[in-house]
């Protein structure tokens, strides 16, 4: 596994310009947000707007992942720095090609992960409900923003019962490891997708068997990528909130992101090549 996580490694150092259409991308969107808190801006706008930024974040997705996809295939252990260049041009090349290929696929995966993670949070949300009981602190959460001092702040925190604030943190860590659990199951479903010749549908029964049959090591790339994200908001705390610190988080996040994507890549493409000399026999 940890020769993975090396090889992973390698490979966005190898292909650095393959960040780019992802902040690029993550840029505009943050862009095109400011203009939905806009009260001037009028609901069927927003509408349109809604739509066609979805579609756009599907074709970027198709393209984007198929030549992350292209950087793992192609990779070589001992290539020379000369053969590294050519290889990255040649894998933004291949955005277009991807978002041709793999638009259906990737618009049916958008749904498919959509539903289940609608379900898994709709399930988890009544167990806990039942379990544990509802987190009324949820409520309270207004009157906190509207503090204006930091002595208001204390008082509202001391005011708050002990059963709730345990709730409440229950809550939260349950919520945090669901979002990891769902984050990781989508990356390790779109790897399917992307890899495999099958439809977006038989790729969810894939990506299940998968899953078990590798299910340590599917835990250890879990824990793995938790442990960057903890890092990564540690480091958002010791930048600080101004605007430069602002910039470097955007771009740790972007390499942050772009590592999962391969992380998760190279570990489908290595175990289903260990595990069978073709796809098909895995699959069957």
């Amino acid at each position: 596994m940890l020769n993975i996580v090396k090889k992973s490694a390698q490979i966005l150092k190898n292909n650095l310009v393959f960040i780019q259409p992802l902040l690029l991308c993550l840029l505009l969107f943050m862009t095109v947000a400011s203009f939905f808190v806009n009260k001037n801006v009028f609901m069927a706008g927003k509408i349109c707007l809604s739509i066609s930024m979805l579609l756009l974040s599907i074709a970027f997705t198709a393209g984007w992942l198929h030549i992350n996809k292209f950087g793992i295939v192609l990779y070589e252990e001992n290539a020379t720095p000369e053969e590294i260049a050519n290889k990255a041009i040649e894998g933004i090349k291949k955005f277009f090609d991807g978002i041709g290929e793999n638009f259906l696929k990737t618009l049916g995966s958008y749904v498919i992960i959509f539903i289940c993670s609608i379900g898994v949070i709709y399930a988890v949300s009544k167990l806990l409900v039942a379990s544990i009981g509802e987190p009324k602190l949820i409520y309270e959460l207004p009157k906190l923003a509207q503090a204006s001092s930091q002595a208001e702040i204390l008082n509202f925190v001391k005011n708050i019962p002990d059963n709730d604030k345990i709730v409440f943190s229950l809550w939260m860590i349950v919520s945090n490891l669901i979002v990891l659990v769902i984050n990781f199951f989508s990356l390790l479903y779109l790897s399917v997708v992307n890899f495999e010749k099958d439809n977006f549908i038989k790729s969810v029964w894939i990506t299940i068997k998968f899953f078990f049959k590798n299910f340590f090591e599917s835990l250890f790339v879990m824990l793995f990528i938790f442990i960057l994200y903890i890092g990564l908001n540690l480091v958002s705390l010791l930048l600080g909130t101004n605007s430069f610190s602002l910039i470097i988080f955007i771009i740790l996040f972007t390499v942050y992101l772009n590592y999962c994507v391969l992380l998760v890549f190279c570990f489908y493409n290595e175990k289903t090549k260990i595990d069978s000399d073709s796809r098909t026999e895995f699959i069957g």
